[in-house]
């Protein structure tokens, strides 16, 4: 009796000197971004405000063009294709707005392109999304294999009823797998929800690596990743 009650103290003991959030180490964070104007990684995510009724996510990667999940849209290419609003949060758009003019659907993955010129720009985003231009990095299959297990985070603008719409979030996570087939996939534990169709996906160094394109049934993001042949579609039709 004494032997059996000296072990299940040393049990005890053990199961008390585990970290209390090792439980809870595969769970990600979203929380609501307070003030869009004060932190610097809002400014380039903008609702897309599709239709009177859909809205999505976009990630801004020139002052004329940004990216966005294709089923958001279609597949098809189109003209006069809703409009993105920087940095909004509830009712308060800071940084303007941008008419999209131009919509180009990849082929074969869950990405597209949205573009505008000048003429589409309110003097709001004309005064605070000054010019500039990005270059996206395609990645191997052995550096997206790499990931596994990197923390990343994402901006964005989940439904979250009875939570208020267009509130722009930040998430938090770690990739646990990539899955190369049929469609390239980084499953991560970000939390993932309709509306985030869209969202920058960064690793903590600040790389740029993909889109959050699907959810699972359990509300996780799924990251579509800047294969080498993805970056070199963004690359060759964002101009």
């Amino acid at each position: 009796m004494k032997k059996l009650s000296l072990i299940l103290l040393l049990f005890l003991s053990c199961f008390l000197l585990i970290p209390f959030n090792t439980t809870y180490a595969q769970k990600g964070t979203q929380v609501p971004v307070p003030d869009t104007v004060a932190d610097p990684h809002s400014k380039y995510t903008a609702y897309y405000q599709v239709t009177s009724t859909r809205g999505c996510t976009a990630i801004l990667i020139s002052s004329t063009a940004a990216l966005t999940a294709r089923h958001c849209v279609g597949t098809q290419p189109a003209q006069r294709s809703g409009t993105i609003y920087p940095g909004r949060n509830g009712d308060k758009t800071p940084f303007g707005y941008m008419n999209i003019s131009t919509y180009i659907p990849n082929p074969k993955y869950d990405i597209a392109i949205i573009k505008g010129t000048e003429r589409d720009q309110d003097r709001f985003y004309k005064y605070y999304i000054r010019p500039f231009t990005t270059t996206v990095t395609g990645y191997t299959d052995a550096e997206l294999l790499g990931f596994v297990g990197s923390e990343v985070y994402s901006y964005g603008y989940p439904n979250r009823s009875p939570a208020p719409k267009k509130v722009q979030y930040r998430s938090d996570g770690k990739i646990y797998k990539y899955v190369k087939i049929p469609t390239p996939i980084l499953p991560t534990y970000m939390p993932g929800y309709s509306g985030q169709s869209g969202s920058g996906v960064f690793k903590k160094n600040g790389e740029f690596i993909g889109i959050i394109s699907t959810k699972t049934d359990k509300n996780t993001a799924n990251v579509l990743p800047f294969t080498q042949e993805i970056a070199e579609w963004i690359n060759k039709n964002a101009n």
